[in-house]
């Protein structure tokens, strides 16, 4: 299966600069990277899909990878999975599991109306199919600013965030290599190609970078590593651990963001709710008493714990934030004033606090700051990889 779905092979690169980010320095990095593609759960346990193909394709069965179909002006029906095997228009008696791949440039892929680049499988399960999208890593990068960033931004900060993308799947692919897909569609805004317009400033901003991304040493390899960005970090930053509660290979400190600090009064925000409805929004008895968990050096709340009187529940940053909406819990840099029927949250800033900050980088790029010294101060000790120049070097 990995010979259709993962393109195996080493990738290196030789651009790195310095821990503080004030020198451009230039070292030889070889670690083993991830294959260029990366593949994204589009359905899960769904009972059928709208599969349109426009132009010619090919029909793969990736457990042996022997071609079982293709067609050339293309084809639209319901995919289901029988008993026996999968249905789209045709059956294909004893085979559960199907690869897409267009035969030309020009094929467009559709599932449930919404257009996809690259090639498609699905796989049944007990009546259920999955459908994963098996795309260029560039084209990933392109399709998840496109909609994410259709304000104006500085071409600088534009460029920090393609890299920042890049190196986020990357590191995705490297982490989930053993798995049938690397992300979810849902959960990393992944809404297909057909926003993705030629000659944006977002597709610039791809091209200009491209093959580029950020390492971080750990465990004695460099290594692509899990990278955000916050809106406004209202000064400061918090290390991705302190906030996700997870490793994601990322440098385990935050950083200050002067120019987000000098702006923190104009970022203030508040929100009172009432107890009965965030106890209703969180699924549990009553609200008595809050505690807040705060990562010290960045001041921002990874956690909660509520009492109700008899029992404690716990809760992270983001479970609060969908409880009581993103809209109303602007950021992770708040606190929390307990009344006799309410709760008042007042913070600073907007987003999770963790990664770049858009609100500096942007004065930064106005300054004259280009990408890789933007990506320096708010990540060091990461390194810029360019993962094609060894495969250039040897052609």
């Amino acid at each position: 299966m990995k010979t259709i779905f993962l393109a195996a092979g080493l990738l290196f690169g030789n651009l790195a600069f310095g821990a503080s980010g004030s020198n451009t320095t230039f070292e030889k990095i070889s670690e083993p990277m991830s294959p260029r593609n990366i593949q994204v759960l589009l359905e899960k346990d769904s009972t059928g899909a709208l599969l349109e193909i426009k132009g010619p394709y090919h029909i793969f069965n990736p457990h042996d990878g022997s071609r079982v179909a293709s067609g050339l002006l293309g084809k639209r029906f319901m995919i289901h999975e029988l008993e026996n095997g999968l249905k789209w228009g045709e059956e294909f008696p004893g085979i559960h599991q199907i690869y897409i791949k267009p035969s030309s440039a020009k094929t467009s892929i559709f599932i449930n109306g919404i257009q996809y680049s690259g090639a498609v499988a699905v796989f049944g399960v007990s009546g259920r199919i999955n459908i994963i999208n098996d795309l260029d890593i560039e084209d990933y990068v392109k399709a998840i600013l496109a909609p994410q960033f259709t304000a104006s931004l500085e071409p600088e900060v534009l460029s920090a965030l393609a890299i920042l993308t890049r190196t986020d799947a990357y590191y995705n692919a490297i982490r989930s290599q053993e798995s049938f897909f690397h992300v979810v569609a849902s959960e990393v805004g992944y809404q297909g190609s057909a926003l993705s317009i030629p000659d944006s400033p977002q597709e610039k901003a791809v091209e200009t970078t491209k093959h580029l991304i950020l390492v971080h040493p750990s465990h004695g390899k460099n290594l692509p590593f899990a990278a955000n960005w916050t809106e406004n970090s209202a000064g400061k930053t918090a290390a991705y651990q302190s906030l996700f509660r997870k490793s994601g290979l990322a440098p385990d400190f935050g950083v200050d963001a002067p120019h987000a600090a000098l702006a923190r009064q104009e970022s203030k925000w508040t929100y009172t709710i009432s107890k009965r409805t965030l106890s209703q929004a969180l699924d549990i008895p009553n609200i008595k008493s809050l505690e807040l968990f705060v990562d010290q050096p960045s001041n921002k709340v990874y956690g909660l714990r509520i009492k109700d009187g008899t029992s404690s529940y716990d809760f992270d940053f983001f479970a609060l934030q969908t409880a009581v909406g993103k809209n109303h819990l602007l950021s992770s840099d708040f606190t929390a004033n307990v009344k006799e029927d309410t709760i008042t949250f007042s913070g600073f800033g907007k987003g999770h606090g963790v990664g770049l900050c858009l609100y500096s980088a942007t004065a930064l790029a106005q300054n004259g700051e280009n990408a890789i010294k933007i990506l320096s101060k708010f990540f060091p000790e990461t390194y810029l990889y360019n993962i094609n120049a060894t495969l250039k070097s040897q052609q």
